[in-house]
């Protein structure tokens, strides 16, 4: 439940107006991005860089990406790029990969988080300017700058780690 901001009628989530006033909900105040706590935010940038996989990932790979813990692939193919967040239902603009089934929300991740595309040949990392950063094996990237993708590679979107991989 979120709180109308002029009448302080309780209003479901999603909901586009107030039914008691008829003001219109603040999207942001309907469902914002969980804000990860200080420590565990610190946890997360502290540590050192991994050395990256094997190889870059490019055009010609089979690639998927896994929620770290789940046994689901998630196949890339077919398209340009991929965003991954979580949807909500007053978006207008929702993600190619909605992690919501992943606990996405409560583990910081944004709703248009980051974005994986290809560039020339290779797959490439790019932060939204997600509230909670993108993290590539450990190491923080600075929002709308791109870095290459090896296989293996962890993203960290908030505390939700993928990893990125070539298929069989």
């Amino acid at each position: 439940m979120i709180t109308c901001q002029r009448c302080k009628a309780s209003l479901f989530l999603g909901t586009l107006f107030c039914p008691e006033c008829g003001l219109m909900v603040d999207e942001e105040a309907a469902s914002p991005t969980v804000s990860l706590p200080v420590d565990e935010a610190e946890e997360i940038t502290t540590k050192p860089r991994q050395s990256p996989g094997p190889g870059l990932l490019t055009r010609q790979d089979s690639i998927a990406v896994r929620v770290m813990g789940s046994t689901v692939a998630i196949p890339l193919r077919g398209q340009q790029g991929y965003i991954l967040g979580r949807a909500e239902p007053t978006q207008a603009i929702l993600p190619d990969i909605d992690l919501n089934r992943y606990s996405a929300h409560e583990k910081g991740v944004s709703r248009l988080h980051c974005h994986l595309r290809y560039e020339g040949d290779s797959l490439m990392v790019v932060d939204l300017g997600s509230a909670n950063g993108t993290f590539l094996n450990g190491t923080r990237l600075t929002p709308e700058k791109p870095m290459p993708l090896s296989e293996n590679d962890t993203i960290s979107l908030g505390s939700l780690k993928v990893q990125v991989f070539r298929k069989d």
